[in-house]
């Protein structure tokens, strides 16, 4: 393999190796869930809101593109809310862990 031709003239070979064995065995927390909400939510609701305003501002707005400018900011609002809410409820409900 190339890894291991690149390490065979390290002097250094064997404290990587162990890190990488300690990295692997490593037990902790799942994070799973926080990445879902720190980057996926915030997108989905951006989404979710860009479309239900494109309906919305359907009749309101007459301009295609003075509806896709407003829903883009109105949504781009909405998302924002979201990542507040989302960084106000881990704080609150954070502090246990």
């Amino acid at each position: 393999m190339v890894e291991e031709k690149i390490c065979q003239g390290c002097t250094q070979s064997n404290k990587c190796e162990d890190v990488y064995q300690r990295l692997g065995r490593f037990e902790g927390p799942s994070v799973a869930w926080k990445v879902v909400v720190a980057f996926l939510l915030p997108v989905v609701v951006f989404i979710a809101a860009l479309a239900a305003l494109e309906e919305a501002l359907a009749e309101e707005v007459e301009s295609q593109a003075a509806r896709t400018a407003v829903g883009f900011a109105l949504a781009l609002c909405a998302s924002l809310v979201c990542v507040l809410i989302t960084r106000t409820i881990d704080r609150q409900f954070g502090k246990g862990r």
